[in-house]
């Protein structure tokens, strides 16, 4: 026998005496889901808790009291069709009281991204073949510091979770017929969640070139249905964002580099936009070293379900900012003309790089597996602390700029005070409207006392 197979046998027996629960599946989805669920939830303080996000109040919860969930779970709103978020809002307004809506809201958001960290684990099976890279892969969801600005915790934002999920649907290995069915149902949910899962409707159709497994057909319609309706509602009911400016390929590159990368290493957005006020954008190719390193080790050292797998990815990072800024041309997308003092009167915190940072993050445990497996039959010892080692560190880096990045949700009343308010109101003039207040900026919106006093528990 051979050193290098001596040296491997070493590390199966290792590994076989290890407690059975280290190698169970459904161990590690649990352990997953609850790790993904908690972190969401402290990421988020108490009191910004409380508040109502955006479309959560004045769009999903208003049209669900006054029009009732059939006539709203699949209305359009802003171009797009929003199911998951209407769902939820119709399953808490027949289960709780609404004065404990935003309690409601952020419980079903931070379960939803346990779910969401759960089937990414499940999903890199047979693609990530190190356990460790799938565990950091499944915890990406939750990684990125920009996540807590306006995604953690609201309906409004679930939709970028159903983007990360679709991805990793298109380019998992599905066994079964059962599996099949069940991701068919996620995709199809997804897809009538995220408009801009539509972009990922070409791979899963490109995959069926190799596979054309009853799972992976059950898929590919699941995702045609989402993404047309999508494309359909997108056609027939406009989005209407109206402005005269033009945003071009160089704006993408530089928004996509000073949005998605710069924040993941470092969440203090007012210091970044000071940075290149004074030194331009130069040193943003810098925060990318990291992941083309990662990268290139992916498709050097990885098999071909990882090649195919990072190179969506990356693509759908690239595809959806890119769409986000050419569907919104205004001024301040146009990344690639800002100078100077310009850089503090735009936006370095969009929601679309904290998407778009997800996909750029999962480089990093694609990488680490990729290495175990072409270094571990010479190296099985060293290279498995190798890659431990590197990606503990860096994503323990990445999580201590959770702290820098400012919430926008404390510019809000808490929602308990406010429905409690209204139903009192209400009582007294039952044929009036009551106005609610919701973030960011205080926004206002009114809902009939028709609805406040018909709604579960008024």
């Amino acid at each position: 026998m051979g050193q290098n197979a001596v040296k491997q046998s070493r590390v199966e027996r290792a590994l076989a005496g290890l407690p059975s629960w280290t190698r169970n599946e459904v161990f590690w989805l649990v352990a997953v889901f609850v790790l993904v669920a908690v972190t969401s939830w402290l990421r988020i303080a108490p009191t910004d808790q409380q508040a109502i996000w955006a479309e959560d109040g004045p769009i999903f919860l208003k049209q669900q009291l006054e029009n009732g969930t059939l006539a709203s779970l699949l209305q359009p709103y802003a171009g797009y069709q929003h199911f998951l978020p209407r769902l939820f809002t119709a399953g808490l307004v027949q289960t709780i009281p609404l004065e404990h809506f935003d309690r409601g809201v952020f419980i079903v958001c931070v379960l939803f991204a346990g779910f969401v960290g759960a089937a990414t684990f499940r999903l890199t099976r047979g693609i990530l073949t190190w356990l460790p890279a799938r565990f950091f892969m499944a915890i990406v969801p939750v990684m990125v510091p920009l996540l807590s600005r306006e995604i953690i915790g609201d309906l409004a934002n679930i939709h970028t979770y159903c983007l990360w999920l679709t991805a990793w649907i298109a380019v998992a290995r599905i066994g079964t017929r059962g599996e099949g069915i069940f991701w068919a149902v996620v995709v199809l949910a997804c897809t009538l969640t995220e408009f801009q899962a539509v972009v990922i409707v070409p791979f899963i159709l490109l995959k069926l070139i190799w596979d054309r497994s009853f799972a992976h057909i059950a898929v590919a319609l699941g995702a045609i249905i989402g993404a047309g309706t999508q494309v359909y509602t997108w056609l027939n009911f406009p989005r209407g964002t109206e402005s005269d400016e033009v945003v071009v390929l160089a704006d993408v590159v530089v928004g996509w580099l000073a949005n998605a990368i710069l924040p993941i290493w470092n969440g203090d957005v007012k210091a970044n936009a000071v940075y290149l006020a004074e030194n331009g954008t130069s040193f943003l190719w810098l925060g990318l070293i990291p992941f083309v390193l990662a990268a290139a080790i992916t498709l050097i050292c990885g098999r071909n379900p990882e090649r195919f797998a990072i190179s969506t990815l990356l693509l759908v990072s690239a595809l959806t900012f890119g769409g986000s800024l050419f569907v919104n041309p205004f001024w301040f997308f146009q990344f690639s003309e800002i100078e100077g003092q310009e850089w503090l009167l735009v936006l370095l915190d969009l929601r679309y790089g904290a998407s778009a940072g997800m996909f750029a993050l999962a480089c990093l445990p694609f990488a680490a597996s990729a290495f175990v497996s072409r270094v571990s039959p010479r190296l099985p010892v060293l290279s498995r602390i190798a890659a431990a080692g590197t990606i503990i560190v860096l994503f323990a880096y990445v999580a201590m700029q959770w702290p820098e990045v400012r919430t926008a949700r404390a510019t809000s009343e808490a929602w308990t005070p406010q429905w409690r308010e209204a139903v009192v109101a209400c009582e007294a003039d039952p044929e009036s409207v009551h106005q609610f207040e919701t973030a960011p900026d205080y926004r206002k919106f009114e809902i009939t006392c028709a609805g406040v006093l018909g709604a579960p528990g008024s």
